[in-house]
């Protein structure tokens, strides 16, 4: 049973701690790029105005803990300033500063040949995910990222050369890019093999082979997936109780399109832990990708009782009641996260500047993009701005933004609900069609979102989500929600024809 539990898990954190013990969940300030370039190394003004106060946020923006933090300064030259006041002085760090430190112990080696299988028998589940062809290239890497707590606690006592290779290849693993994510991966396969039993370790490494096609196209995606299946596999012998090793292969069996196998996973983890906030969360986020808002708000909700204040939590809650219609009550939550609790991720962001479109407030979205995390599109957002406020005429600009933004890196869905927002279908189909090609794609908003264009009204559309497993889905559990309000919308048709 314990092996066929730990089969199971969902991006949304691929990396969180034991399921009995759920902690607050913390959130890196550069989420999205491919590659680590649009850091600026002469921009002094924004890296102060962003500057990191205090240890627990510098630990945090590092993936590692306060003392670890400490540990780098002192032995490592770990950039870090103090501001002298009367009786103490406050520390702080720059973003940029500790990114090219990072990258300064970086031998950037690349990864000759994938790891030997090291688990002496796979675990049931693993076998089953296993024996089809596994083809999960770009996971929702959005989601990963935006909902990781800062580090992997290593587990037990441990040889301090050993943790500091972890806590080194986690640290890389976060700031993200094709060269960080396999350096991450040359020291988490190190830290392993001088210590097989540890299993935080274990956990990482398959996290960071999970990641690793989102930022090549050169890498063999069967092999990567493989890889990642083993390193969970071995994790989850050394603790079944482990959630994110089941986030490992619950990424690809929803990039496999596999969404039964993803809820029997889920639910079966619940009846073990049937309190645990997170995996109520990451159900919650599996319903809403199939467009099963309702079950997805009451899971939500049930976390939220459980854990009050979360920020994942809330996020997901403002995000809900905004799709759902309720602007001015989803504007103050969001507020609350962003300006009150200094929760200041991309999710956020992102629905504030939707809200302030939706209200017609061109101007304050326009103002408000000198804020966003995804500074490396910023350009993009600009022209969708314009041309929502009337400026733009064609639309050919705006369609060569975006694309030229996700060809960037720019999340696909973010790009194609842009788009579809702007009433430019084809574009967002076509967008739509070449990232999911790679797989797992973020329907969520286009399902549910009841002011959404006409891009789900496109038969397109329709192919595109039984291409990717939804229809297996539906004709098995009931339609998503959304078809009871738009029945003749062309996949609520086909399913009722289906039934």
């Amino acid at each position: 049973m314990a092996a066929a539990l730990g089969i199971r898990g969902l991006p949304l954190m691929t990396a969180l701690g034991h399921m009995h013990h759920t902690p607050r969940l913390r959130y890196p300030r550069r989420l999205f790029s491919r590659n680590r370039a649009f850091v600026a190394a002469d921009d002094s003004s924004q890296d102060f105005e962003s500057r990191l106060v205090g240890w627990k946020r510098i630990g945090n923006y590092l993936g590692c803990s306060e003392r670890t933090a400490r540990r780098w300064e002192r032995e490592e030259a770990l950039p870090v300033h103090r501001q002298q006041h009367d009786k103490r002085s406050t520390v702080f760090a720059l973003p940029a500063e500790l990114d090219r430190w990072l990258a300064s112990r970086a031998e950037f080696a690349e990864i000759a040949e994938p790891l030997a299988p090291r688990a002496p028998q796979p675990s049931k589940t693993f076998a089953l995910l296993a024996s089809a062809t596994v083809v999960v290239a770009l996971i929702a890497v959005i989601l990963v990222w935006q909902n990781l707590p800062a580090n992997l606690s290593p587990d037990g006592a441990r040889d301090p050369i050993v943790v500091d290779m972890y806590e080194r290849g986690t640290a890389l693993w976060r700031q993200r890019g094709e060269a960080n994510n396999r350096q991450a991966i040359k020291l988490l396969t190190q830290a392993v093999e001088l210590d097989e039993t540890y299993a935080s370790a274990w956990v990482a490494l398959a996290s960071a082979w999970l990641t690793l096609p989102s930022y090549s196209d050169s890498v063999d995606t069967d092999i990567t997936t493989g890889e990642a299946l083993l390193a969970a596999d071995r994790a989850l012998q050394l603790d079944p109780s482990l959630v994110q090793a089941r986030s490992v292969m619950a990424s690809i069996a929803k990039g496999r399109g596999d969404w039964l196998t993803s809820e029997r996973i889920f639910r079966e983890a619940l009846e073990v832990d049937p309190d645990n906030p997170t995996l109520l969360l990451w159900l919650a986020g599996n319903y809403r990708d199939l467009g099963w808002i309702d079950e997805a708000v009451r899971l939500t909700e049930a976390a939220n009782q459980l854990e009050p204040n979360s920020p994942p939590i809330l996020a997901e809650i403002a995000m809900n009641t905004f799709h759902l219609g309720d602007v001015q009550a989803a504007s103050n939550m969001l507020d609350y996260l962003w300006l009150d609790l200094g929760v200041e991720t991309p999710i956020v962001w992102i629905g504030r500047w939707f809200i302030m479109i939706e209200n017609e407030d061109f101007e304050q979205a326009a103002t408000w993009i000198d804020a966003t995390p995804f500074r490396p599109y910023a350009d993009a957002f600009r022209a969708y701005v314009a041309y929502r406020a009337g400026a733009g005429s064609d639309g050919a600009s705006l369609i060569a933004a975006v694309n030229l933004a996700h060809e960037g890196g720019l999340p696909g869905w973010l790009g194609v609900h842009m788009l579809d927002q702007a009433g430019l279908t084809d574009a967002a189909i076509t967008m739509l069609d070449r990232d999911s090609r790679n797989g797992y794609f973020d329907t969520s908003v286009i399902l549910f979102f009841e002011r959404e264009g006409a891009m789900r009204y496109d038969d397109r559309f329709a192919q595109y989500l039984e291409r990717l497993g939804f229809f297996e889905y539906w004709t098995t559990r009931g339609a998503p929600g959304i078809c009871a309000r738009q029945s003749e919308l062309d996949f609520c048709r086909r399913l009722a024809v289906s039934e």
